[in-house]
C-alpha cells in the first residue's frame, strides 16, 4: 500500500476515507471526505462499485479501478508454499460414495489402500482345488459314482431309505432309547427279549387302559417298584401297631424339608449380598445403595457381620423397576429389622412379619437406621429361588 495510503468508499457512512498501514500490517484511518473533488489530483467521474481509488506515479494522478489480487497460487501449494493448504491421506475405499467432511484436500497422486480384491472365476475354482469327494471344499458323489451307478442304487441307497412310524418304533426299542413293557429298562438289553418285544406291535393309541396298565405293572409285592403295597405284606394288625410312628408316616417340618433338599442340592438357593463400607471411619444412617434382583425368590433368612463388635439397624425397602425407588413406606422388614446390638454378627430365620416374596426385576434400597462404632457391614440374604 505504500506511505501514501489507499482510498476506499465507506458505504455504512457515505463517504471516503484514506487507509494506510503500520509497521505490523494493521489498518488505520487517516482522512476522511464527502466528494472526490475534495482530493488533490482527483480528476475522475464517480467510480462503479467495487473500484477503488489508487495513486498513479506515473501520470501524477489518483485513477479509479477495480483490485486486481496479485497472481499466488503458489503460495498456497501443500510442499513447500509460504501458506499451503491442509492436505492429508484418502481413506480406503468405501461401500458406498460420500462427500466427506474433512478440512483437507487430496493430492493428484494419492493411493486409495487396495482391500477390495476378489477371486476371477479361474482363481476361486483353483482354490477350491480338485473335484473330489476327499476335498470338502470341492466334492461331488454323482460325478464320482457317474449317473449309472447313481439310478441303478436309487432309493435303496442309504441316503435314500426312510422308516415307517412303526418301523422307527421298533428300532427306538431295539436299539433301547424307549421301552414297550414297563418291566423293562433300556439297561437291561441283555436279559430281556428286545426283538420279541419290538417284533409285537405298539399299543394303538398313547396310553395304557387300566387293565393294560394292572397287567403291565404286574403282581403287587414289595419287591416289585412298580406295584408295591406294604399294608397288604404286614397285614392290618402289623400296619396299626407301627401307625405313625413307620418309617413311611414320618415327615419333615418346613425346616427340615428345606436343609434336606439344599443338602443334596436340588434346590435353587441363592445369597443377595450387599457391603455397607464406612471407609474407615464410622458408617453413617442413611441410605446407602440399591440392588436389581434379576430372579424371583422367597427370603429364608437374613445375616449381618461386622468389623468388629457394634450396633446397627438397616431397613430394607423394596419396590418394582417401573416404580423405582422405593420408598420407607415400602419397608419389608416390618418392626423386626435386621440388627446388631453391641455384637460382631447375627441371623434371623423368624423373620417376623417380613414380606419375603421378592419378583424378578424388583429393586432393594438398603438404608441405615441407626449405627454406633462399626465402619463396614456386610448384610446377606439367603434366598430360594422360585
Amino acid at each position: 500500500m505504500g506511505n501514501e495510503g489507499i482510498w476506499a468508499w465507506d458505504d455504512t457512512n457515505k463517504a471516503w476515507v484514506k487507509v494506510k498501514s503500520d509497521n505490523q500490517g494493521r489498518l488505520y484511518t487517516v482522512a476522511v471526505i464527502d466528494e472526490l473533488n475534495d482530493i488533490g489530483d482527483v480528476e475522475v467521474a464517480a467510480p462503479a462499485d467495487g473500484e477503488v481509488l489508487t495513486w498513479d506515479d506515473g501520470a501524477g494522478d489518483w485513477v479509479a479501478a477495480a483490485p486486481t489480487p496479485a497472481a499466488h497460487k503458489d503460495t498456497h501449494d501443500p510442499e513447500d508454499g509460504a501458506d499451503p493448504l491442509d492436505t492429508a491421506a484418502p481413506i480406503k475405499v468405501g461401500e458406498a460414495n460420500a462427500i466427506g467432511n474433512a478440512h483437507s484436500f487430496s493430492r493428484s497422486n494419492h493411493v486409495h489402500e487396495k482391500h477390495h480384491a476378489k477371486y476371477t472365476d479361474a482363481e476361486a475354482v483353483t482354490a477350491m482345488g480338485v473335484k473330489g469327494d476327499a476335498n470338502p471344499l470341492h466334492h461331488d458323489r454323482a460325478a464320482e459314482w457317474g449317473a449309472t451307478e447313481h439310478t441303478a442304487v436309487g432309493d435303496a441307497a442309504p441316503h435314500h431309505a426312510k422308516y415307517t412310524d412303526a418301523e422307527a418304533k421298533a428300532a427306538a426299542v431295539q436299539a433301547g432309547a424307549i421301552t414297550n413293557a414297563v418291566t423293562k429298562a433300556p439297561t437291561h438289553d441283555a436279559v430281556f427279549d428286545v426283538k420279541a418285544t419290538a417284533d409285537a406291535a405298539l399299543p394303538a393309541v398313547d396310553k395304557y387302559t387300566d387293565a393294560e396298565a394292572v397287567t403291565a405293572m404286574g403282581v403287587k409285592g414289595d419287591a416289585n417298584p412298580l406295584h408295591h403295597d406294604r399294608a397288604a405284606e404286614w397285614g392290618a394288625t402289623e400296619h396299626t401297631a407301627i401307625g405313625d410312628g413307620a418309617p413311611h408316616h414320618a415327615k419333615y417340618t418346613n425346616a427340615e424339608a428345606v436343609d434336606a433338599i439344599e443338602a443334596d442340592g436340588n434346590l435353587p438357593v441363592a445369597s443377595i449380598t450387599f457391603i455397607i463400607d464406612g471407609g474407615g471411619s464410622a458408617i453413617t444412617t442413611g441410605i446407602k445403595g440399591a440392588l436389581e434382583i434379576p430372579f424371583a425368590c422367597t427370603i429364608n433368612r437374613v445375616t449381618l457381620l461386622a468389623d468388629q463388635s457394634g450396633s446397627i439397624v438397616i431397613d430394607i425397602w423394596k419396590q418394582a423397576y417401573a416404580d423405582y425407588p422405593p420408598e420407607d413406606a415400602q419397608s419389608i422388614v416390618s418392626a423386626a429389622p435386621p440388627t446388631l446390638s453391641s455384637a460382631a454378627k447375627s441371623q434371623d430365620s423368624t423373620l417376623t412379619d417380613w414380606t419375603t416374596a421378592i419378583a424378578a426385576g424388583d429393586c432393594l434400597i438398603f438404608n441405615v437406621d441407626s449405627i454406633a462404632t462399626c465402619t463396614w457391614v456386610t448384610l446377606s440374604l439367603k434366598v430360594t429361588k422360585t
